[in-house]
Parts: structure tokens; sequence; C-alpha cells
């Protein structure tokens, strides 16, 4: 190959890594070619190893801007990679081979992810999300971090890792949960499974409590889409005629989060009322 068709044909995506241009730049293109270029024994790091884990709420645009890598030594990094530089190799328990990549653990990248963001909230479903898409259990990661030492923001995120759940499904949901395990109000259960007498399913419910019988949704923007609000009508129907109450949230409510509690708190006094 010719350098005039390597220039003309292909995006240069880090120093000796190109990639053809017949498409869109992904996201794990990205990670492989910055693995490419990383130095022997580099693991990836951060959101591009949360990447590799599956996750896919900060990740995916995350490494389109800069890519962790954790190295020995001091090479000069390229633009796009942030080398987070090692005295001694990551342990290796710490450390993953995913999909022929070296990245660190499902553990390891939350901890990471969460010391990395500035932002409590986002850390905090940061760690959810990366548990979430791993299958990994905070109590793993939890684990983890009481055994590292001198690292910084650690202690930060051993406080933060008792708010966490894996079952969290999405970023909003998290904050949700958040909003309510901060109030006077007890601890909902998140991902509940509602079937009817037959057994099959209606709904999985974001947040509940399975006694009041409340069930609680967080409505993102695809929810106004019109095939999504009459699926959503039939299921708050469906709920309502087995006798649990609905109680939907959107982003603009989330800014007023007195009104969501007080709504959230009459249903389950009604719910309990009723029992």
């Amino acid at each position: 190959m010719t350098g005039h068709r390597l220039r003309s044909a292909h995006h240069r995506l880090f120093p000796g890594v190109y990639l053809a241009r017949d498409g869109p730049i992904e996201p794990e293109s990205l990670v492989r070619g910055a693995a490419l270029w990383a130095p022997p024994g580099a693991v990836l790091g951060g959101l591009a190893a949360a990447l590799l884990h599956r996750e896919r709420w900060y990740a995916p645009a995350a490494v389109a801007r800069e890519i962790d890598i954790y190295t020995v030594g001091t090479p000069p990094a390229p633009d796009r990679v942030r080398l987070r530089r090692l005295r001694r190799a990551l342990p290796a328990e710490q450390v993953v081979t995913i999909r022929g990549l070296t990245v660190t653990s499902a553990a390891r990248t939350a901890i990471d992810a969460a010391r990395w963001e500035d932002d409590d909230e986002v850390a905090f479903a940061k760690i959810d999300a990366v548990c979430n898409r791993s299958r990994t259990d905070v109590c793993e990661v939890r684990t983890l971090a009481t055994e590292l030492r001198a690292l910084h923001g650690l202690q930060r995120v051993r406080d933060l890792l008792r708010w966490c759940d894996r079952r969290a499904d999405s970023p909003p949901e998290t904050r949700l949960r958040l909003v309510i395990a901060r109030s006077d109000l007890p601890d909902p259960v998140p991902q509940v499974r509602i079937v009817n007498e037959y057994g099959a399913k209606i709904a999985t419910a974001d947040l509940a409590y399975e006694i009041e019988k409340v069930a609680i949704f967080y409505d993102g923007d695809i929810h106004r889409g019109r095939s999504t609000w009459e699926y959503d009508a039939r299921v708050n129907a469906e709920l309502a005629e087995l006798g649990w109450q609905v109680v939907r949230v959107t982003g603009p409510m989330l800014r007023s989060t007195r009104t969501v509690l007080r709504q959230i708190g009459a249903a389950l006094e009604r719910g309990r009322e009723r029992r």
C-alpha cells in the first residue's frame, strides 16, 4: 500500500494505526486502535474498559473524546489518549481479557470510572451502569475498594458505594432511586417483575414497593412515541386491575423532587390503607 493510498482511503486513529474510510468510526474501533498503539503490557481502563464490559450510557461518548490506558513507564501519549502511569503492573486479579483486549476487571473499572468523575450523582450512575451491564455485584466492587490503597479519590468511592445497586437499568433510574433513598421514604426494590394471575409478565417496574403495590416507572423520551404511549396505557390499566398504583416520573419532574416524593408517599399511604 502506498503512503497516498493509506492517507486518502483511511482514517488515522493513532500513530501507526489506521482505519478504512468505509463507514463511521465506531467506539470499539477507537478503543481497539488505542490498544494497538499502546505500549506492551498496557491495560485499557476507565470508560474504555467499561465499553468492553458492555456499558452503554457513558462509555460510547467518552471514548470518542479520550481513552484511558494504564501503562508502566512514561511514553508520550498521542491525542485522545490519557495515560495512567503505574510504578508496577496492575495485579492479575484486576485485569481481564475481553474480545482479545486487555482491560481492567469490572470491579476495578467501576471504581476508576467513579473516582475520575467529579459529579457524585454521575459517579453513582457510572458504578451502577458498569455493574449492571457486566453483571457484577456491588459487594465485589466494595471488597476491592476496601483492599486498594493510595489511590486518589478512593475514599470518596467507598462512601458512594453504599448507595449503589447493580439492578439499576439506567442513569435516570439511579437518580430517582437516590432521590428516594435520601428522603424519609423507605427504599424501593429496583427492577421488579410484575405478572398477572396466570404468571404472564405485565411489566418490570423500575422501582417498586411490593407489599403496598406501588410501581414506579421513569419515562424517558422514548415514551413520547405513540406506540410506546399506547403500550404504557395498557400496562397502567392491567396493573390497576391487579391493584397496583402506578407512579410515572419524567426528567422535568425530577427538577422538583419534593413533588415526586409527595406523590410516591401518597401512593404508599394508600397502599398501606388498602392492606
